[in-house]
């Protein structure tokens, strides 16, 4: 299951038809009370963007038009998942997409602006119960084009997943004679990149279920919800002296500056355009095998072992274009990392992540065996960044921070449904963010491969840049996991392989 945009990838075509609440459930929602549960730290930074929309007039129509009839919406970085399902008409997966949301509480809550408040910022969150929502078909069209399919449905997703706009997400289907393909789209606080994983298995089961005339073969589900208010008590008691402010002291600095790309991204200083992304393959299954039991060896995770292989790729890139090896020593970088740190929130939707500061120094000229204690000394350091949602530091700290370069690595081995993935056609997709100088790189490794997704500044300059990056990461590896030495391969001839 690959992350890329939805145009890097070939759509089904056929008849589109989408599920949207009842007039019934959208007025239940309207007039649902207060939860007082509290928005997670993540969620306040999105929550706040969508209130800006709906404050800004010529956004109105956008992000109230679920079927994005009234053109092009504002992009509000949704994530969205494609699966096939089993023959089934509309009513059936209508009765599967409500019993899903009855499972998730996620899904049955959402914000609006407080009503004491009229017109300002201030907002509230409201909770269905179980068995309140329901969905009815809205037919979209037949399309016969993957191109104009792949860009209605990124008009459709902006316009059906604004934060403060219940539900902040849209479930569609492209049926054809010989199969029906299912895509869901949500705004990202409901949902991070693990949660997009477990997907497919939930939906196809209830699907069975329903066709079958059975109960689901499903275990019972933690809410988000109830993680979300025990964080934001837990980061409500933090003080000043928090090891995990700590951490954020040092790595910023005296003058407070988050990591940027460390390598020509062809923007003038301060300026942003639209993102682009590509998905490059590093290795098979096979490979990344033999590179973790080499990184068992050498008493670290393979998720250290990947974290210093594109620190050593990064570097060494700095290094073909600096005049001063000194200068491309050290590394900075915020790593996303999760927070589902207890079994029961194995298998819930919801946005469970942190960011850790990341910050190494590597003399040059050394190779990943050499590196890695060092490299993994720096990683437990930065874990114990992560042990405070973002926001909360930024808090302590009397500042925000931004990110601006990240890097991820998610191993998806072992959830539930992944050895069918490629049987189902699944993907993943993620929406554009808006311009921005933002660097985002993701190491996915699946049961088929692990690979590397990037967004990043749409221009030529940064492009080559991650493509040589990603290379040079490739190379790293490959010169541990093959027999010998490893060919030096292009971005050109990685990318072929796909």
């Amino acid at each position: 299951m690959r992350f890329t945009d939805i145009r890097d990838d070939l759509l089904p075509t056929g008849q589109l038809t989408i599920w949207v609440p009842t007039d019934e459930t959208a007025a239940r929602a309207a007039h649902a009370p207060t939860d007082p549960r509290r928005t997670s730290h993540n969620q306040e930074g999105h929550i706040a963007r969508a209130l800006a929309r709906h404050l800004d007039p010529e956004l109105q129509a956008a992000v109230t038009d679920p079927t994005a009839a009234a053109g092009r919406a504002a992009p509000t970085g949704w994530l969205a998942v494609r699966f096939d399902v089993p023959p089934t008409n509309e009513h059936g997966l209508r009765r599967a997409f409500e019993r899903w949301i009855d499972r998730h509480e996620t899904l049955r809550s959402g914000f609006r602006q407080d009503p004491a408040q009229p017109g300002g910022m201030a907002i509230e969150r409201f909770t269905l119960p179980p068995d309140w929502v329901k969905l009815e078909s809205v037919e979209l069209g037949h399309h016969t084009d993957p191109a104009e399919l792949a860009d209605h449905l990124e008009d459709l997703f902006n316009a059906s997943t604004d934060a403060v706009s219940w539900p902040a997400y849209v479930f569609a289907a492209i049926s054809s004679a010989g199969s029906t393909s299912v895509i869901l789209a949500f705004n990202h606080l409901n949902v991070d990149g693990y949660s997009m994983l477990l997907m497919a298995r939930e939906v196809r089961e209830l699907v069975d279920a329903d066709r079958e005339g059975r109960p689901a073969n499903l275990p019972p589900i933690a809410s988000y919800l109830d993680f979300v208010e025990a964080e934001r008590e837990m980061a409500s008691q933090a003080i000043a002296s928090h090891d995990a402010v700590d951490q954020w002291n040092t790595f910023l600095g005296a003058d407070g500056t988050v990591p940027v790309f460390p390598l020509p991204d062809g923007l003038p200083p301060g300026s942003q355009i639209p993102q682009s992304s590509c998905c490059l393959p590093i290795l098979t299954e096979a490979e990344a095998a033999v590179f973790s039991r080499w990184c068992r060896q050498h008493g670290v995770s393979a998720g250290a072992g990947f974290l210093g292989a594109f620190t050593l790729a990064v570097n060494r890139r700095r290094e073909t274009l600096a005049d001063n090896a000194e200068e491309t020593e050290r590394f900075r970088v915020l790593v996303s990392t999760h927070t589902r740190h207890e079994a029961h929130w194995a298998e819930s939707l919801g946005w469970f992540t942190a960011v850790a500061p990341f910050d190494v120094t590597l003399p040059s000229g050394l190779d990943l065996d050499e590196v890695l204690p060092t490299v993994d000394d720096a990683w437990a350091r930065a874990k114990r960044g992560a042990a405070l949602p973002l926001a909360r530091i930024g808090e302590l700290l009397g500042q925000p921070v931004e990110p601006r370069f990240v890097i991820s690595y998610l191993d998806a081995r072992h959830a539930r449904g992944g050895d069918r993935w490629e049987a189902w056609n699944s993907h993943a997709y993620f929406g554009d963010v808006g311009p921005s100088d933002e660097v985002y790189a993701w190491i996915n490794r699946l049961p088929t491969e692990t690979y590397l997704t990037w967004r990043f500044p749409g221009n030529d300059v940064c492009r080559t840049e991650i493509e040589a990056v990603t290379a040079l990461m490739a190379q790293i590896i490959h010169e541990i996991v093959s027999t010998g030495p490893a060919a030096h391969r292009t971005a050109e001839e990685i990318s072929k392989t796909w």
